[in-house]
C-alpha cells in the first residue's frame, strides 16, 4: 500500500486521533460547513464518450428502473472543447437525468486545451503556470493537450470558476459536483502543492455555490493530494483506476481498507477501469463489493451489466445490489454523519489477509476475490444472522465454510442490529412500492439493542429494542423521527396475541397501550396509518406506525 514518505510521521498521528474512541468534544474538519448529503453514496453510474453512449446509460437505467442517485460524466468528453466548461450533450440527456432524478458528478482538471479559444485569453492574460524559464508548460496526455491554471494568481483562480459558472448554470439544480483526477505530468516542479490547491479551490468553489455538492477526490493518482490533506479536508475519494480481473479487485479493497481509516467516504469503482471487461463472474464478484462499501459506482471504460456478452443474471443481480445499496442508505448515512461529527470509521475490522470487513456494526461481509464456490469465514464475536436465510444463525468468533454461490455472496447481520432502510419497492424483498414514505426499520431481536439514527429533518434519534421472553417493546429516544415508522421485526417465532401503541411506541405481547389493527397481507399494513401483520412463512412481524414519539415502557 501506498503511503506519500514525506507524510509518514502525520499520518501516524492522525490515524491515532481517527481510531480512538469518538468523544462529544470532537469537532468536524473547518471546511466542512454542513451535514454531508446521502445522494453521494450511489448507487453511481458513469460513461464517458459520445452523446449516443450517454443517452444510451440512461436509458437502460430506466429500461431497469435502476435507483441511480448520480451520473458521473468521467473524461473530459463532456465539454465542448477541454477545460472550457461548456456542455456538450442536448438538453435531451438533462431530461433523461430530471424524469430520474439523477444528479451530474462532472470530471475536470484546471488544464485548457490548446485548440480551445479559451486558450488563447488565459494565455494573453498569463493564467498558466510556467516553468522555472519563465515558458507556459504544455502537457499531452488523457488529461488533454494544453496548459495548467496557476493557482498563485487569483485572476487566473477567477478566470477558472467562470468556466466552472458555465456547466454549473446550464445544469441548474441537476448538479452534484464534480471528480478530479491527477494533474501535472510535467514533473517540473510543485506537482503536489499544485494538486492541492486545485482540490482545495475546487471544493471551496463547489462549497459555496452548490448547497448539497461533493467533490470526489482521487488517492493513488499522479500529483493527487497527499494523505494527510486528504485526512485534513476530503470527505469522499476513490482509490485509482484499476483493472477489471480478480488480482485488482483486491488491490482495491486492500486500498479501500487502508484509506477507510482516515477519510468517511474512500471507495472503488466496482466495475474497475479497463478495456479489457470482466466476466461474468468477476462482474458478479465486484458487484458484492461495490454494494457493500460506502458508496456504489459502476463505471466500466467497456462493457456495462447490460451488455449482449453477459448472461441475463449479471444484469438481475446487479439490479438486486444496486436496490439494495440504495435502501440502505439511511444506515449508511446514519454512519457517514458520524464519521463527519467524530471521524470514526464507517469500515471497521477490516482484514486484509481474508478481504473482510464490518459495514458499520451491524453488517459483516467477505468479499469474494477468486474462482470459487465456497469460502472460509472467520466470524467476528458475537452471533450471526445470514442474510440470505435468516433461520441459519452462527456463533461469533468461529470459521465456518459457507457456500457462495453467485448473487448470494457473503452478508451477515449481527443478532441485535436494527437496520434504518429507504424501501419504496419489491426488489430486494424488504418491501414494495407501499414502502414507499415510510422508514422501513429491520429489526432482530436480542435482549437490549440500539441504534443511532440521523434523520435528515430532525437530527440524531436512537431507535431501541428490548425484549423478554415473547415481549418486544420498540421505541424512539431523543427526537421524534419525521417519517412514518415501519418495523420488520425478524425470527418472531409465534404470531402475536396482540400488538399495541402508546405515545409513538409499540408493544408486542405486552400490557400497555392501545391495540393496533390487524391486517392480512404485508402490503395492506404498509398502505394503512397503523397495524400490524404476522409473516408465519417468514417468522416476521410488521408494524406500522404513523403517531410519532419518544415514550419508552419496558416490555
Amino acid at each position: 500500500m501506498r503511503l506519500l514518505s514525506s507524510a509518514l510521521v502525520l499520518i501516524a498521528l492522525v490515524l491515532v486521533v481517527w481510531m480512538r474512541a469518538p468523544l462529544e468534544s470532537d469537532a468536524a474538519p473547518e471546511w466542512q460547513t454542513y451535514s454531508p448529503p446521502a445522494w453521494i453514496l450511489g448507487p453511481i453510474q458513469g460513461a464517458d464518450g459520445r452523446e449516443g453512449q450517454v443517452m444510451q446509460n440512461l436509458e437502460m437505467i430506466e429500461k431497469w428502473q435502476l435507483p441511480v442517485t448520480a451520473f458521473h460524466f468521467d473524461a473530459p468528453d463532456w465539454q465542448t472543447c477541454r477545460g472550457n466548461g461548456q456542455f456538450r450533450y442536448s438538453n435531451a440527456v438533462l431530461q433523461r437525468m430530471r424524469q430520474n432524478k439523477i444528479r451530474g458528478l462532472f470530471w475536470t482538471v484546471p488544464l485548457i486545451g490548446l485548440n480551445c479559444p479559451e486558450y488563447q485569453t488565459a494565455l494573453a492574460n498569463n493564467y498558466f503556470v510556467k516553468d522555472a524559464d519563465g515558458n507556459v508548460i504544455v502537457t499531452k496526455n488523457f488529461t488533454g493537450h494544453g496548459s495548467w491554471i496557476d493557482y498563485n494568481n487569483p485572476d487566473a483562480i477567477a478566470y477558472y470558476h467562470s468556466l466552472l459558472d458555465r456547466v454549473r448554470a446550464h445544469m441548474g439544480n441537476l448538479i452534484g459536483g464534480f471528480y478530479t483526477d491527477s494533474v501535472r505530468p510535467d514533473n517540473n516542479y510543485g506537482e503536489v502543492a499544485y494538486g492541492e490547491a486545485y482540490a482545495l479551490d475546487l471544493l471551496n468553489y463547489t462549497r459555496a455555490n452548490i448547497p448539497d455538492g461533493e467533490v470526489v477526490f482521487k488517492r493513488y493518482g499522479k500529483n493527487t493530494p497527499s494523505d494527510a490533506w486528504l485526512y485534513a479536508n476530503a470527505h469522499v475519494a476513490y482509490v485509482g483506476d484499476l483493472p477489471t480481473l480478480f488480482p485488482a479487485l483486491k488491490t482495491g479493497i486492500l486500498r479501500v481498507f487502508d484509506t477507510a481509516q482516515f477519510m468517511p467516504l474512500p471507495y472503488n469503482e466496482f466495475s474497475g477501469f479497463n478495456a479489457k471487461a470482466p466476466d461474468a463472474e468477476t462482474y458478479i464478484r465486484r458487484m458484492h463489493w461495490g454494494a457493500f462499501q460506502p458508496v456504489m459506482e459502476n463505471v466500466p471504460k467497456e462493457e456495462q451489466p447490460w451488455h449482449p456478452m453477459y448472461p441475463p443474471q449479471v444484469m438481475e443481480i446487479y439490479r438486486y445490489y444496486a436496490y439494495l445499496h440504495r435502501e440502505l442508505a439511511p444506515y449508511l448515512h446514519s454512519y457517514d454523519q458520524a464519521a463527519f461529527e467524530t471521524k470514526t470509521p464507517i469500515l471497521r475490522d477490516t482484514d486484509p489477509i481474508h478481504f473482510s470487513a464490518r459495514l458499520g456494526n451491524e453488517f459483516f461481509v467477505q468479499y469474494v476475490t477468486d474462482y470459487t464456490r465456497e469460502m472460509s469465514i472467520k466470524l467476528p464475536p458475537g452471533e450471526w444472522i445470514n442474510y440470505w436465510d435468516e433461520a441459519q444463525i452462527f456463533k461469533g468468533d468461529t470459521k465456518i465454510r459457507y457456500p457462495v454461490p453467485l448473487g448470494h455472496e457473503p452478508i451477515f447481520i449481527l443478532r441485535g442490529a436494527i437496520i434504518p432502510m429507504a424501501v419504496d419497492s419489491a426488489w430486494t424483498g424488504h418491501g414494495s412500492d407501499a414502502s414507499r414514505g415510510a422508514l422501513t426499520v429491520n429489526v432482530y431481536p436480542s435482549v437490549h439493542s440500539t441504534f443511532r439514527y440521523y434523520d435528515p429533518q430532525n437530527g440524531w434519534l436512537t431507535f431501541d429494542v428490548q425484549t423478554i421472553k415473547q415481549r418486544i417493546a420498540l421505541c424512539t429516544l431523543d427526537q421524534i423521527p419525521s417519517e412514518p415508522l415501519l418495523y420488520r421485526i425478524a425470527q418472531v417465532r409465534n404470531k402475536p396475541n396482540h400488538v399495541r401503541a402508546q405515545n409513538g411506541a409499540i408493544s408486542v405481547n405486552g400490557k400497555w397501550g392501545k391495540k393496533l389493527p390487524e391486517f392480512s397481507s404485508a402490503d395492506q399494513v404498509a398502505r394503512a396509518k397503523k397495524g400490524w401483520y404476522y409473516d408465519a412463512a417468514s417468522k416476521r412481524l410488521i408494524v406500522k406506525l404513523k403517531q410519532r414519539g419518544t415514550h419508552c415502557p419496558a416490555p
